[in-house]
This record gives structure tokens, sequence and C-alpha cells, in this order.
């Protein structure tokens, strides 16, 4: 609506605005007592819920009515409806309400960072228990790990916990988010993983509407799921020229299979995925809101150093891993693992080695069963159900918050029925 303004004049009135929600929020954060009962789960984006390991975490705790689940969105987007669950309320992060219940809240769940969910969560004080879920295993350096990020060194040191999935995932993360202690890096999987294997009638609702739209759109062929990470200086994915593009429909006709482009969250020029791409071969799953959807559906995942596959590793499909850029993007951002010990499957370089490795896969699903079980056994050495395992945890942990004296709540507080 303000997009006529000045880049400097909109800038200036959302520092104004920014300003405004520290100076409400501040006092409310100092003089409010922590609620035991209050989880606040953190989403990204516009979607009207929660996502990714925080949502699969709501899940396993939606029906208890002991706790209060506030699901803080952004934009001012409406709420799915309906509304799942007991004691759970959807409220924008911007909002007084909003600021109200991070205020009283007990534990924070965030799935990437505070700053990234809402400004005023840089002045939450050790008092409430912030958990940091991530969203995904980390192949590459994250967060104080990673160049270029210092600003991850002010926000770790309020973690109260966080996770992993195998030892080795547990050494890395404790330096991504340091200085979280040992013991709070809970080898419990990923929670997210819980929506790739468990049975569909246990999925939320939403989820089952995505799921729906997606198999209405691959119409009854089979999927190949090209899902790229996100790469600096703009860079968004391979651009296969006109002759790649028909090899690529023609390999894909032969098989039955339709390839569904899905781009990184963080690159939003995605709709250039298929506005290249006009065939009935290619089709975009960039609107699907949780990628897990799409991996549940997919017979076959072309990604290339993203984590994505390690999720996929568990339904034990082929994996086909496109680096045509291999040394560049290795110079870039660097690795955690030897990506020969580390990949689910062949990692072609050129395109027409990729052609070659679809062709295979499509054909010959099997193949390429060992590496893919080395690579799991590799990041995956958790329970089966992730979510039930962190959910218990958070509820140990929330059992432990320091609760402020009760005759510090200002007369002038919110009605704890607001939101």
């Amino acid at each position: 609506m303000m997009n006529w303004m000045p880049k400097a004049v909109r800038r200036a009135g959302a520092g104004v605005v920014e300003w405004a929600r520290a100076a409400m929020f501040v006092p409310m954060e100092r003089l409010l007592p922590v609620d035991r009962s209050t989880w606040c789960f953190c989403t990204w984006g516009t979607y009207p819920h929660t996502l990714d390991n925080p949502r699969a975490v709501f899940e396993r705790v939606k029906d208890d009515p002991s706790i209060r689940k506030v699901v803080l969105t952004r934009g001012g987007v409406a709420p799915v409806r309906p509304v799942e669950g007991a004691n759970v309320h959807i409220v924008d992060a911007g909002s007084p309400r909003g600021m109200y219940w991070m205020a009283r809240a007990a534990v924070v769940v965030i799935g990437y960072s505070l700053r990234n969910m809402c400004s005023y969560s840089r002045f939450l004080t050790a008092k409430h228990r912030i958990v940091q879920l991530s969203h995904g295993v980390a192949l590459r350096r994250i967060c104080r790990m990673a160049p270029g990020e210092d600003w991850w060194a002010r926000e770790t040191p309020r973690y109260a916990a966080t996770l992993c999935s195998s030892e080795r995932d547990r050494e890395i993360m404790a330096q991504a988010y340091a200085p979280v202690p040992a013991e709070r890096v809970w080898l419990t999987g990923l929670p997210r993983n819980d929506f790739i294997v468990e049975p569909e009638e246990r999925l939320p609702a939403d989820y089952r509407r995505m799921l729906e739209g997606l198999r209405r759109e691959v119409a009854g062929r089979r999927l190949v799921l090209y899902a790229p990470t996100w790469r600096r200086a703009g860079r968004t994915h391979y651009a296969f020229t006109a002759g790649e593009t028909a090899a690529l429909e023609e390999l894909l006709a032969a098989h039955g299979a339709v390839l569904g482009i899905r781009g990184h969250s963080n690159v939003r020029e995605h709709a250039a995925y298929t506005r290249e791409y006009g065939s009935g071969a290619f089709i975009q799953v960039n609107e699907l809101p949780d990628v897990a959807m799409a991996l549940r559906v997919a017979d076959v995942l072309v990604t290339d150093y993203s984590s994505i596959y390690i999720d996929f590793l568990l339904l034990d499909r082929p994996v086909i891993h496109f680096v045509y850029d291999r040394a560049e993007y290795q110079g870039e951002r660097g690795f955690l693992y030897d990506l020969d010990e580390a990949f689910g499957g062949p990692a072609p370089e050129t395109f027409a080695e990729l052609l070659v490795h679809l062709e295979q896969a499509l054909a010959r699903p099997a193949l390429h069963a060992e590496r893919r079980a080395h690579a799991n056994a590799l990041f995956h050495a958790h329970p089966d159900d992730s979510a039930q395992a962190v959910a218990d945890r958070i509820r140990a942990l929330a059992g432990a918050a320091p609760q402020p004296d009760a005759e510090r709540v200002p007369a002038t507080a919110p009605a704890a029925t607001a939101a």
C-alpha cells in the first residue's frame, strides 16, 4: 500500500513503528510475571500458522488444555480455519496482544532467529526459555560458524536449548549455537520429519489440504522434485537451456513423470523457475507452504547442497545431487562434512551427467540404496517420534522456568482473555 513512497521515507516510518513497539514491549517484559503454562510458537513469512519444526511440536501439545499455545504470526494474516487444538491463540506478533503474550511466555519456540520473528524480541530477558529448533540438519556452516553473520553472537547466548539428530550433529550444533550447554543440545532428531513419515491421517487439516492440492497438480504422474539451495550474490538456480529443457521433457514423458521446481525460501525470484519453462512437464511447488508435503509425494529428489535430502533419506527414495558449481560454492560457505561421504546419491556436475542419473533413478529406484543407507545412518540416530521427544523436553524446561513475583503485575496489564 505504501510502495509509492520513497524507500527512505518507508524506512523512516518503519523505524518509528519499531520504536513504538519496543517502548510498549519493554515495560511489559520487565514487569509482567512469566506464566509457566504459556508457550509462544513463532512463525515466519505470511503463512497464518507456524510451520516446520515448531509446527510439529505444536501438533504434539495442541490438545493439552493445560498449555496455552500462542502462535505469533506476521503481517496480520487471517488464521487458519478451523484452528485445531485446545487453548490455542493465533495472534499477530506486532499487535499489543502479541507483545503481551510474548512477555508472559515461559517458553518461546523458534525455528530460525528471534530477529526474523519480530523486532521487539531482542528485548527478551533470561526469564524466558528460548528453544531454538532450527530448520534442518547442518551440512554447511551455519549461525556462529557462518562467515559474515556476526549478529548470531548477540542472539545465541539467550537460547536455553536446541536439538540435533546425531552425535556428529550435536558437536556442530554446540558450536553453531554456543554457549548452549551440551546437555541442552537434545538428541531428538528434527520434529518436522514426523510430517514426512507419519500416517497421512495424523497430519493436521491444513497439511492434508496442501497434500491434496499437490496431488491434483501432479495428476497421477511421478514427481521429480528439484529443490536447490540458495546462493549469495543473487544467484537462484541452474538455468536450463532450450535444448536441455527439451531433453528433460522427453525423459520425463518416457517415465510418466513431472518436474516440480521449488526455490529456496531465501530467494524471492521463485516465479522465474516456471516462467522460463512453459511446458506441462514442469510445475511450480513454491507456493506449497511446507516442503515436507512435497517430499511425501516425490519419487526422486534432485537437489545440490541443501540439507533437504537428509529429511528425504528417511523415505529411502533416489537422491541426485546436481553440483554444477561445487568448487565455487565450497569457497562461498564451506561444508561440515566430506560430501563424498555425506551425499545420499550420485553427484553429477554437468547436465549430461544429470540426465543419465535421472534416467537411472526413474528406471531403477533401488540403485544406490546402500549409499542412501550409509548417509541415513550418518545423520539419523534419534527416536522415531522426534516431535514428541522435543515436546517432552520442553515441558520439563518450562517447569524449571523462573517465576517473577506475582505482586509485580501492573494494574493496567491486558486481561488474560485478550487473545
